[in-house]
């Protein structure tokens, strides 16, 4: 056991966000253990549009009561979990598709499959590399909303409400 503090990764530029149209040809599991890093890197990298706070993403686990006839004590058991979460970026719609500011709401259509990865602890000063490890959640863009600024010197904003069906964690980046 540690007797002195250890130091933590400090989040500043250190959890890089990637955005990609999901393709079928290609299925995510909760097993994935490897994913290209062409693709990733053919995704929009969405962190930039966002402030802490912007992305939340979780897993909720759904659980039932269970007693065998010979349990004295019932037990809660996970029969699956629910994926859920936001994501918040900035855009501007008085500006092309195209343009910079719009990447990140573009990458998010309503009604779209989309993959999330996320590089933990990952410089962003650095592109990924067939070392980066990422987590990916696999999301459909139930709604994107455009949100009224609460103060005057806000970013103008749309939220995307996301509801995820695949969560696979600690994947590797691969040069295929």
């Amino acid at each position: 056991m540690s007797k002195t503090r250890v130091p933590g990764v400090n989040a500043a530029g250190m959890q890089p966000v990637w955005v990609m149209q999901y393709d079928d040809a290609t299925p995510i599991t909760a097993d994935t253990e490897t994913f290209s890093l062409t693709t990733l890197q053919g995704g929009v990298k969405v962190d930039c549009y966002m402030d802490f706070g912007d992305f939340t993403i979780d897993r909720t686990a759904n659980t039932t009561t269970r007693q065998r006839m010979c349990q004295k004590v019932a037990e809660e058991i996970v029969i699956g979990h629910t994926i859920a979460g936001t994501m918040t970026v900035v855009h501007d719609r008085q500006a092309a598709d195209t343009e910079t500011v719009n990447l990140a709401y573009e990458a998010l259509p309503e009604g779209g499959e989309v993959v999330i990865a996320v590089a933990h602890g990952w410089d962003q000063d650095n592109d990924p590399t067939a070392e980066t490890v990422v987590d990916l959640w696999v999301v459909t863009v139930a709604m994107l909303k455009h949100l009224i600024a609460t103060s005057p010197d806000a970013d103008i904003k749309a939220e995307a409400t996301l509801n995820g069906s695949v969560y696979a964690p600690n994947v590797v980046l691969s040069g295929v």
